[in-house]
């Protein structure tokens, strides 16, 4: 008789990659403190502290894509180099420095349970190269654009949207200016 699956091994899973727009791609653990910091900068000096919240979307990583699966092993390996059982192509963020994640899951080792905690996950995490179950997704990402951005990071070698990207720094640092500016007449009143 053989053992059943823990959580670890088959359920639900999610994969984070890298945004490719993202100019400065900064990571979470940089920015959560800074938008905490400016929160409080702002908040002291009698400012609305929810404006830190911006910082966030600067963000060099998002939730990609989420699934199921009764083992996490070779469902890895499809999407990162294709392959199984269908003979599928990898996946086309799989360029994008991609890691995956357990998600706890219920009863593991029962298909139906896995199935609708992954609709319900991707319901929460909104990922955005998940196609079924996530129509109302405004930042979803249609397998017709997947194939063209995929096209266009192999083409030029360049792994990012160099307008988009310029237009976000310029965007981020008017941010930061104008963080420093609010704080700058409220530190000399």
């Amino acid at each position: 008789m053989s053992r059943r699956r823990t959580w670890k091994q088959s359920g639900c899973y999610v994969w984070r990659t890298r945004k490719p727009h993202a100019f400065l791609g900064i990571s979470m653990r940089w920015l959560l403190p800074v938008a905490v910091l400016i929160g409080l900068a702002l908040w002291v000096t009698d400012q609305p502290w929810w404006l830190a919240l911006i910082i966030l979307f600067f963000g060099g990583r998002h939730f990609a894509y989420c699934g199921e699966t009764s083992s996490r092993y070779h469902r890895d390996r499809q999407h990162r180099y294709g392959g199984g059982t269908y003979g599928h192509t990898a996946k086309m963020w799989a360029d994008l420095d991609p890691k995956v994640y357990p998600l706890p899951c219920l009863l593991p080792w029962w298909a139906p349970g896995r199935k609708t905690q992954e609709w319900l996950y991707i319901k929460l995490l909104l990922p955005v190269y998940n196609v079924q179950h996530n129509r109302t997704n405004p930042r979803r990402i249609s397998l017709r654009s997947q194939e063209v951005q995929r096209w266009g990071r192999d083409y030029t070698g360049l792994k990012a949207n160099v307008l988009r990207a310029l237009a976000r720094g310029v965007l981020m640092l008017g941010l930061l200016a104008l963080a420093g500016w609010v704080l700058l007449q409220n530190v000399g009143q």
